[in-house]
């Protein structure tokens, strides 16, 4: 499978795991619905790693530098699976407060990735952020 692949498994995922942190909203604690969602993230990151092993790859490689990011994300996941949540629990519909998480998404990384990463950029490139962000000015002021 190439990139484009896994990036819409990725969405289908996420899209799914969004309607389930919706129904998740108000009926846990938001930290401890967080922590339930890590947790049994781990579990099956574990069993990824242990059919990896099994299948010959290699799963001892990483670099300090490596477990220093994760770790960081780590704790951006954690904190963004709390927000996601209490976002939810706090009234924001579905078919709202999703779109605004993921655009606004695409907005910080597309900035990061050119300002930060100094990864290029064209016509057609900025086109699409634009309609980007034209579009998630218009989801939150619909």
């Amino acid at each position: 499978m190439n990139w484009m692949h896994y990036a819409v498994l990725t969405a289908l995922f996420y899209g799914i795991f969004d309607i389930f942190v919706k129904l998740t909203a108000g009926k846990i604690h938001d930290g401890l619905g967080g922590f339930v969602i890590n947790l049994v993230a781990t579990v099956v990151l574990a069993l990824f790693l242990l059919y990896s092993s099994i299948n010959g790859e290699k799963i001892n490689y990483f670099k300090t530098e490596g477990v220093v990011y994760a770790a960081i994300a780590g704790i951006l996941v954690g904190f963004a699976s709390i927000f996601f949540i209490k976002m939810f629990a706090t009234g924001a519909n579905l078919s709202i407060g999703a779109p605004v998480v993921r655009v606004g998404m695409i907005l910080v990384s597309v900035l990061f990735g050119v300002i930060f990463l100094k990864e290029g950029y064209n016509p057609k490139f900025l086109l699409g952020f634009l309609l980007s962000a034209s579009g998630l000015y218009m989801l939150v002021t619909s």
